[in-house]
């Protein structure tokens, strides 16, 4: 039992709504809030405080603030949002945490079309062919909202908007440079044809990513893209307008050698040794993504309007190169043990590297037979054990033996890949009616198919059909009172039928200031990866010492059964803005459960995927933004979140303690300057805290055309590496200077 008063949500909340200065409460407005609506919660156009739920926004200036060059370092902002980074290419963010190197239960949208990978459950944030500069704003949806955007919006849903082409006429031109290899350009032309506006951006991205491992060793992460985007608005009639929209983008992203080798040189006296610490192969990752998207929108009458969507997309992730490893790994003897369990090739890893009591074959045997749950008797053993029967053990002498005839000769040799293609097509059509001045509804549904190909990962080629149904309801029985229902019905050919529903109460102590309350369940379906790889390597071109079979040991098979990840959440909160003093606050305390959660890391050699793990999440959160004066900004987040997780992974990237504070000023001469910090105490065992400034100068050339020059500096304020240990950098001092001519 958890002893926190934060396992109960209410408890923060009342704290926190207590402890609000009384001051405040002079400043309530009992107009119309400035505030800008959003739509992403509900599909419903809606004002902060009428929201099911807890609802961040990043606006255009925020994001100039933040000097960020990808959107993962933009997303610090929101309380309760996690940050990390695999290599400096791939960041990965999850809302409340769990695993560390997918996010895997979050939905990711760019103007309304998903961007989630349907084979692998990922976002690749460095390939999205949206550049920093055409983001008009973000919206994140924080806790479950399956009920509008169906399975995988099980934590929270990011959606990330463009600034429309009517605001974004003329021509822009910006280049960045820093240090780490930073080389950015960017350059948008507006335009102006029949009924259309348009905007065409094209931009290029660079960096060296990490620079050292945790011994020091140059860390070969950088990355390179190119990629335009065309975004535009056609006027069909005085009702109805056509957005459009496609783009495509090409990179790559560098990788060390990807391939786990078996049997590890460790003596340089033998061939073999020396030839494999000689052997230098990389697997950089080629990327394209390609995507076109339609929205026709209606408006039938002032209170009824019809939306169609529907768009296309396929990301291409090549990466291939010749890999090395003992002739022991084509062996029908290391493929019996894998066949008899996926523990046992790794124990020859330890044995064939002569690691600690696996280089004694007395002890290994001892340790190989025993049962798992053999306790710690004194000996040289750990306890538990591999309950390998003891007829098996020759099989093992058998591949020890194999390896150490080999060492004399060269290793085994062939080209490998992991080359994966995805592909997504989807429509939607959307129906949303103000059915009564006090009742109002938006519904529809949608068709989407999913495909992954790749022979390596999936032996060919596996897809997906999905069909859904939502509905969201919002009734005001009373000026004071908000009841809001919504639900999605979705079928998944791979994963079965499920229903997601969502039931909020608001209470109206001011109309610009709310008391919430939110049940709401989610899931989120098992990923083609998780539920249908088919993964091993083909030996092509194979050269070296190998007889007979040229068979991989190793079949990473996923068991095709897997149910659906399932969440509860209960949530109760409050939003207020006072308009006197320009001040927002948004305070939220929670309690959530996932159940049937799969947290299994699913490696080549260790990939056993189920449905046995659970997680529960209770604590608070709270964000503040303050218009002090005209030109002064204050921000604020924090989030307090306590956990459970059964499995050692999901614990990983969930910092109890996390949050930002923000500082934008405009001064005087047209500069304008921000200072950021962001700190969480524990983020993969590691704390993170890091101070972010920018500043920035116009310089006004005519009535129509300005230069603008910007410095943004980041200085780690810990000695860590980034989630990572091998993720490290010279120095803690990272800074680029950006130049802009608009006209």
């Amino acid at each position: 039992m958890m002893a926190s008063p934060l396992r109960y949500p209410f408890f923060p909340l009342l704290c926190l709504v207590a402890s609000m200065p009384a001051f405040a409460v002079d400043g309530l407005s009992s107009g119309d809030s400035e505030l800008p609506s959003v739509l992403s919660a509900t599909r419903l156009k809606q004002s902060p405080a009428e929201v099911p739920g807890s609802m961040t926004v990043l606006d255009r200036d925020l994001i100039r603030a933040t000097g960020a060059r990808d959107i993962p370092e933009i997303l610090r902002l929101v309380p309760g949002m996690m940050v990390g980074y695999l290599y400096g290419h791939r960041g990965n963010v999850n809302y409340h945490g769990t695993n560390t190197t997918e996010a895997r239960r979050m939905q990711v949208l760019v103007d309304g079309r998903s961007v989630y990978r349907p084979g692998l459950a990922t976002v690749d944030w460095t390939d999205i062919p949206l550049a920093i500069e055409d983001i008009e704003r973000i919206e994140v949806f924080r806790g479950p909202n399956t009920a509008t955007y169906g399975a995988n919006a099980l934590m929270g849903v990011i959606n990330i908007i463009s600034t429309r082409p009517e605001l974004a006429q003329g021509t822009r031109l910006k280049v960045t440079q820093g240090n780490r290899g930073v080389k950015d350009l960017y350059a948008s032309q507006g335009l102006e044809f029949g009924n259309s506006l348009a905007r065409l951006s094209v931009f290029g991205k660079e960096d060296t990513g990490f620079d050292i491992d945790e011994d020091g060793n140059d860390f070969r992460d950088g990355r390179r893209l190119n990629a335009f985007n065309m975004l535009g608005d056609t006027t069909l009639s005085a009702n109805q307008t056509l957005s459009w929209q496609f783009g495509a983008k090409e990179g790559t992203n560098q990788r060390a050698n990807d391939y786990t080798v078996l049997a590890e040189p460790t003596d340089n006296s033998f061939t073999y040794d020396r030839m494999m610490n000689e052997h230098q192969a990389n697997s950089d990752i080629e990327s394209s993504d390609y995507f076109a998207q339609l929205h026709w929108k209606n408006d039938l009458s002032p209170t009824h309007r019809l939306e169609i969507k529907t768009y296309a997309q396929h990301m291409e992730r090549l990466s291939q190169w010749r890999a090395c490893d003992s002739p022991v790994v084509f062996s029908p003897a290391l493929r019996a043990l894998a066949d008899i369990g996926e523990v046992y090739p790794r124990r020859i890893n330890y044995i064939l590297r002569n690691r600690g009591f696996w280089g004694d074959r007395e002890l290994r045997n001892e340790y190989l037979t025993r049962p798992e749950d053999h306790p710690y008797i004194g000996d040289d053993l750990p306890p538990g054990g591999d309950a390998l029967p003891v007829e098996y053990l020759p099989l093992v002498d058998a591949v020890v033996a194999e390896h150490a005839a080999a060492r004399d000769g060269e290793p085994a040799c062939w080209d490998l890949n992991e080359n994966l293609r995805e592909t997504r097509y989807e429509v939607e059509v959307q129906n949303t009616m103000q059915l009564a001045d006090n009742l109002r509804t938006v519904f529809g549904g949608s068709l989407r198919y999913d495909e992954a190909q790749s022979d390596t990962l999936f032996g060919g080629r596996v897809n997906n059909h999905i069909g859904q149904m939502f509905g969201n309801l919002e009734y005001r029985p009373h000026h004071r009172w908000l009841l809001h229902a919504g639900a999605m019905a979705e079928d998944d050919k791979l994963s079965g039928f499920s229903v997601s529903p969502r039931v909020a109460a608001h209470f109206f102590i001011y109309p610009t200031h709310s008391l919430r309350a939110v049940y709401s369940e989610a899931v989120r379906s098992p990923d083609m990866y998780e539920n249908n790889a088919h993964w091993t390597y083909t030996a092509n071109n194979l050269s070296g010492p190998v007889s007979g079979s040229d068979q991989y040991y190793a079949l990473a098979q996923a068991p095709g059964n897997l149910k659906q990840e399932r969440m509860r959440s209960h949530e109760i909160g409050y939003n207020g803005y006072f308009h006197n003093l320009g001040l927002s606050i948004d305070i939220k305390g929670f309690y959530d459960e996932i159940e049937d959660m799969i947290s299994q890391p699913l490696q080549l050699w260790n990939f056993e995927p189920n449905n046995d793990n659970f997680s529960r999440f209770t604590g608070a959160e709270t964000q503040i933004d303050w218009t002090i004066t005209r030109s002064d900004r204050l921000r604020l987040t924090y989030a307090y979140v306590d956990f459970i997780a059964t499995s050692r992974l999901d614990q990983r990237l969930t910092a109890r303690n996390s949050g930002s504070a923000a500082w934008l000023r405009q001064w005087p001469g047209k500069i304008e300057s921000s200072l950021i910090y962001y700190g969480a105490d524990m983020l993969n065992e590691r704390r993170f805290e890091r101070l972010d400034s920018r500043i920035a100068k116009r310089f006004d050339l005519s009535n129509s055309s300005n230069l603008n020059l910007a410095l943004t500096w980041q200085y780690r304020l810990d000695d860590e590496g980034l989630t990572w240990p091998e993720n490290q950098f010279n120095s803690p001092s990272h800074y680029y200077l950006s130049a802009e001519l608009n006209f």
